[in-house]
């Protein structure tokens, strides 16, 4: 299937082997050591995932992905116009 993704790649068992991954799969995780030691989480799209699944399940070669739109931003709420220090 081809799901157009930033998260698209595919590791082999023998470089899960060599940097210690642990792969979650359930919860769309890896988790591996980095080169200071510390323990970095790669996170995937369940909403991705779940759509290619339904597109191979009814035998599709492409899945579009909707663009999300932009939210909106508020701007703060003005509850009195003045000067701070009245005269």
């Amino acid at each position: 299937v081809d799901c157009p993704s930033l998260y698209n790649c595919i590791i082999g068992r023998t470089t899960l082997a060599e940097l210690f991954v642990v792969s979650l799969t359930i919860h769309l995780k890896l988790k591996y050591y980095t080169k200071d030691g510390q323990v970095a989480t790669i996170n995937g799209d369940i909403a991705a995932a779940r759509r290619c699944f339904e597109a191979t399940a009814k035998n599709l070669t492409t899945v579009v992905t909707p663009k999300k739109k932009k939210a909106e931003q508020k701007l703060p709420a003005v509850n009195s116009i003045g000067s701070p220090n009245p005269v």
